[in-house]
């Protein structure tokens, strides 16, 4: 399991909250700090904020992950790959290469090593 601080870069690095991905299943899942304010985080995340729901499941995650990842069904995906040095589409490495960012929100993500 491998786990991501997501940070906002609006709000001098504030955590607005954490990713979880399993190696094993490729599954995402999210998970909010209480003391993130919706305005804080990006979309999806502010919507579980405001209904008082501090875990994201592994549908929403995902979706969180594909809004920050150049999409599979790209016209150039080929072309994308090659320059990236890959031979299949793998979101997660898009997301860990780009950091998480996207041009939505000033949000990126960290690895967090835990002890």
């Amino acid at each position: 399991m491998q786990k991501f601080a997501i940070k906002n870069a609006y709000y001098d690095g504030k955590t607005v909250g954490y990713l979880y991905y399993d190696e094993q299943s490729r599954e995402y899942e999210i998970e909010i700090p209480e003391t993130v304010k919706s305005y804080e985080a990006p979309l999806i995340i502010s919507y579980f904020i405001e209904k008082n729901q501090y875990r994201i499941g592994k549908k929403w995650s995902y979706r969180w992950v594909c809004q920050r990842v150049i999409p599979p069904e790209r016209q150039n995906i080929g072309q994308i790959l090659k320059a990236n040095h890959m031979t299949e589409y793998d979101e997660f490495k898009f997301l860990v290469k780009n950091e998480g960012r996207c041009c939505q929100d000033e949000c990126y993500i960290i690895k967090v090593d835990e002890k």
